[in-house]
């Protein structure tokens, strides 16, 4: 009897192991699989060649139905492992497109102001501050939530002198004229 068709017993992982904890270990300590585990991997590995090649997700569980049988949630599946091992094809490739055309952009400026063509320079700094995504709002965090409303305390290590010659911080009482700012250091 071969290991594909031995009935085993279904035992829960052990608490704390995370299921593709035996395949990153495969990658990165070349850690031995089980036969049904390496075939699960080989499948991995060609899911996530698929996709890498911008077949889209249905065309890839398309694929795997037609070359394993596999059904489509088990194909889905098969997907979102190789996605969480080895990343998201479609968003990598995206960021690597993003990289080549912020490069580019780059050049297009630099070639813009050695030949001083404003119309250049503009159109490439547009470009770059569209690609690094500057123009979006929603990265900017709201002053409620980065100062929120409340009681604040300032401590002052040191001494405070006013318009007057009296010391704040020496003890004596202030006389509620403003407060005069004079040399300080700041302390690491």
């Amino acid at each position: 009897m071969d290991d594909r068709t031995q009935i085993m017993p279904f035992s829960p992982p052990e608490k704390g192991v995370h299921k593709m904890d035996k395949f990153k270990d495969h990658l990165v300590n070349k850690g031995r699989l089980s036969v049904r585990d390496q075939q699960y991997f080989e499948k991995m590995q060609k899911a996530w060649s698929w996709a890498s090649k911008m077949f889209s997700p249905a065309q890839v569980v398309t694929m795997l139905h037609n070359e394993y049988g596999h059904e489509k949630t088990h194909a889905y599946q098969i997907l979102r492992d190789a996605y969480e091992l080895w990343g998201d094809a479609y968003e990598l490739d995206k960021r690597g497109i993003t990289k080549t055309l912020i490069e580019a952009a780059h050049i297009a400026l630099s070639i813009g102001i050695r030949e001083k063509n404003s119309e250049t320079i503009l159109k490439a700094a547009a470009q770059l501050s569209k690609l690094h995504k500057l123009d979006q709002i929603d990265n900017i965090i709201p002053p409620d939530v980065s100062m929120p409303t409340g009681t604040r305390v300032y401590v002052v290590n040191g001494d405070i002198h006013t318009g007057g010659t009296e010391n704040i911080g020496s003890g004596s009482a202030g006389n509620g004229r403003e407060v005069i700012d004079v040399e300080s250091e700041q302390i690491p």
